[in-house]
């Protein structure tokens, strides 16, 4: 059984690659860091976190939020390039996971979005990093262990009400 954040994570990446962002190909899940400057622009997204709230008393049922990190990491010449550039592939990873039909049709709603860009000097080229976090609702139930229920049969009795006593239920 494939845990289910496990599958929307999937899902964005299956929607980043078709949807041809600057980042190409470079879209990674399960996978370490770093990459080279050759393979950038380059994307990794993985769901660190994933909260449930009880559904209620009954069968097991959660209304789950699960948090689809997304980083990416881009090179260009100068700062002021790095953030546009990061501003730019931002813009292609809300389109392509919002308009994702496979992936919205698997979550209830996408309860919080949010972005950070972070450019850095300290090597020779100038590097800008995207953090992007989409909190991904869905309800998970579990299933209940035994025989499922397909019917019922059963018997009313009446006493004293003799027109209503041997009436069978019908079985559904």
């Amino acid at each position: 059984m494939t845990l289910y954040r496990a599958e929307l994570r999937e899902m964005a990446v299956d929607a980043l690659k078709a949807a041809n962002t600057i980042a190409g190909p470079n879209v990674f899940s399960a996978r370490s860091l770093p990459v080279t400057d050759e393979a950038l622009p380059a994307l990794y997204l993985q769901v660190p976190d994933d909260d449930g709230v009880s559904d209620g008393r009954s069968a097991p049922s959660f209304t789950r939020t699960a948090t689809l990190a997304i980083r990416g990491y881009v090179a260009a010449g100068t700062p002021e390039k790095s953030e546009l550039v990061l501003e730019h592939l931002a813009e292609q990873i809300e389109l392509a996971l919002m308009t994702s039909v496979p992936l919205m049709a698997a979550v209830q709603q996408v309860s919080f979005l949010r972005t950070q860009m972070l450019v850095s000097s300290d090597t020779g080229q100038h590097k800008g990093e995207l953090r992007m976090l989409l909190g991904l609702e869905y309800t998970e139930t579990y299933p209940l262990p035994g025989t499922p229920l397909t019917g019922i049969t059963g018997q009313i009795e009446a006493t004293g009400h003799d027109d209503f006593a041997g009436f069978s239920a019908q079985t559904i």
